[in-house]
């Protein structure tokens, strides 16, 4: 049986709720692999792998099994089209991806205010929370700082990556020649010592 490779996209009330731990179990229990993250436009992405029946199973649970208060609004699947002899690098157990970054830890730090301020005796010690959020923003433009030259690292990294990847090749063909000569030479060779 032929492995298919499927992007999924969900929307709905599915972040910061046990979404991509109940999906991480789900996938365990029909044997799919792949990754499931948090999306920062508040959709949950997932990269599933598997045999046919057993990704449509895992679907259909996915979207029919959900635990309390989890709903899905829109869930988008597509096919990936790859040949039998590509390697996606998959995992070879379907895997939660964190993605709290600061940005989203900031997002989360909103909703527990607006939660604190629901509770009638924290809100007197709610002021102290906005300096929290502050310092989170320096952190955050930082962390944007960091990540910018960290993309920056990277784009050279690739060139250098590039360059060796050339060098390597030049490399292998100037090594095909020498096994060939060394074949010329050891073919010389043994005529002279039949002489």
């Amino acid at each position: 049986m032929h492995r298919k490779y499927y992007n999924v996209s969900v929307t709905g009330n599915v972040q910061d709720i046990g979404f991509r731990k109940f999906v991480e179990s789900t996938a365990h229990s029909y044997h799919v692999t792949g990754y499931v993250f948090n999306d920062m436009n508040g959709s949950v992405k997932m990269l599933c792998a598997g045999q046919v029946e057993l990704l449509n199973t895992f679907f259909d649970a996915v979207q029919t099994r959900l635990p309390e208060g989890i709903s899905i609004k829109q869930f988008v699947k597509t096919e990936i089209p790859i040949p039998d002899d590509f390697d996606l690098n998959i995992p070879n157990q379907f895997l939660k991806l964190a993605t709290d970054e600061l940005v989203d830890i900031g997002k989360k730090l909103d909703i527990g205010v607006e939660l604190l301020k629901t509770l009638p005796q924290i809100n007197e010690n709610v002021s102290a929370l906005p300096e929290i959020k502050t310092g989170i923003g320096s952190l955050n433009s930082k962390f944007d700082d960091f990540r910018t030259d960290q993309r920056e690292h990277n784009k050279r990294m690739d060139e250098h990556n590039k360059h060796m990847d050339e060098h390597n090749k030049r490399m292998e063909e100037q090594n095909k020649r020498m096994e060939e000569q060394n074949k010329q030479l050891t073919q010389i060779l043994q005529k002279l010592a039949e002489k």
